[in-house]
């Protein structure tokens, strides 16, 4: 188990109250910890997702929890036993049943070399597959997409694209978040590497299990899944016949966030590090297609990321499709209903049966 965090320190019952995954990664708890050391005590006891903050006499706290079937609920409970004192705000919001979501099934699956990989499988209502599939991706450190919580079932895309007929994927590669420092560090000094093995296994399992029709893969992302998105496409072309990158990192020496050097080091000591890092590495066996996006004012993953890219493809004379946003930044706020269109319809054109796979 990993602790996620040190809510309250009770110096007088020389107790430390912990946030912790505890029984699985999927998961956070409230737990009770001695000072003087042994096992957590849970506090929490519903299975999925909990955010505790505890008031100052020690004696309550206010638990926002939510999991795949609830949405976030806020409730006051007693720090002696964790027992539900009273629900604030029970978020019972008249859209879900129009909406009619569908919780993603949450899949345990191995590597090529036996390390376990959590998923989350968004099926679309009629036929049993294979299907059309889309890999939603960002597979980058600081963050996991796949949890009990409202949000992987509050996913919006995905939710579209299974109502759409799409078999949809979300899974958490080495290099992500709550597996663990060892997890993690599967990415010092070789970023997109290890990630993009994980996701073709990913797939490879999808196919075996009969659920993806390997003919029709793509994969989808922004940011870090943006990046991800094309180096996926560079590296693996026989498993991701398309791939949508928003606003992707092309070139780490031109990222301007400072985990950059967490994970590869310096440019002047791990050249090699940093180049094998960039999608330009890796284009000369690209055959399949690019769907690139990026707002032209980004001030995180700076429009620079995509121009080197599209210089780097034009050259190889390797043809790609492309929108841009005057003045858009990275969230691209203002432009979303346009690049959600933009999105679905191109996935459409690609991937859906009938789509001309061979004149791409």
């Amino acid at each position: 188990w990993l602790v996620v965090g040190v809510t309250a320190v009770d110096e007088k019952a020389q107790t430390v109250y912990i946030t912790a995954t505890l029984d699985s990664p999927l998961e956070t708890h409230l737990c009770a910890v001695s000072l003087s050391g042994g096992a957590p005590r849970r506090l929490t006891g519903e299975q999925g997702t909990h955010a505790p903050t505890i008031d100052l006499t020690q004696r309550r706290f206010i638990d926002v929890y939510q999991s795949k079937e609830t949405p976030p609920t806020v409730r006051l409970c007693s720090l002696d036993d964790g027992a539900v004192q009273q629900t604030i705000v029970a978020n019972e919001d008249p859209r879900l049943e129009r909406l009619n979501l569908q919780p993603p099934e949450i899949v345990t699956l191995p590597t090529r070399d036996g390390v376990r990989l959590y998923g989350a499988i968004y099926r679309p209502s009629a036929g049993s597959g294979p299907y059309p599939t889309i890999v939603h991706v960002y597979g980058g450190p600081h963050a996991q997409l796949v949890a009990d919580s409202w949000r992987i079932t509050a996913n919006m895309r995905a939710q579209y694209w299974a109502q759409q007929g799409f078999l949809v994927f979300v899974l958490d590669n080495r290099g992500s978040a709550r597996r663990g420092l060892a997890f993690e560090g599967w990415i010092k000094g070789r970023m997109g590497i290890i990630e993009v093995q994980d996701q073709v296994d990913g797939v490879r399992w999808l196919v075996e299990q009969g659920l993806a029709d390997p003919a029709r893969v793509g994969i989808y992302g922004w940011s870090y899944g943006g990046y991800m998105a094309a180096m996926c496409l560079a590296q693996a072309p026989d498993t991701f016949q398309v791939a949508v990158a928003g606003a992707p990192v092309t070139h780490y020496d031109g990222y301007d966030t400072h985990y950059t050097e967490r994970y590869l080091g310096q440019p002047t000591t791990n050249a090699s590090g940093y180049i094998r890092s960039a999608p330009g590495a890796w284009l000369d066996g690209m055959r399949s297609r690019l769907f690139l996006i990026h707002g032209m004012a980004d001030d995180n993953v700076l429009f620079s990321n995509s121009t080197a890219l599209m210089s780097a493809l034009q050259q190889r004379e390797i043809q790609f499709d492309l929108m841009t946003y005057p003045g858009g930044k990275h969230r691209l706020s203002g432009d979303s209903e346009h690049v959600y269109h933009a999105i679905a319809d191109w996935v459409d054109r690609q991937l859906k049966p009938g789509a001309d796979l061979e004149t791409r």
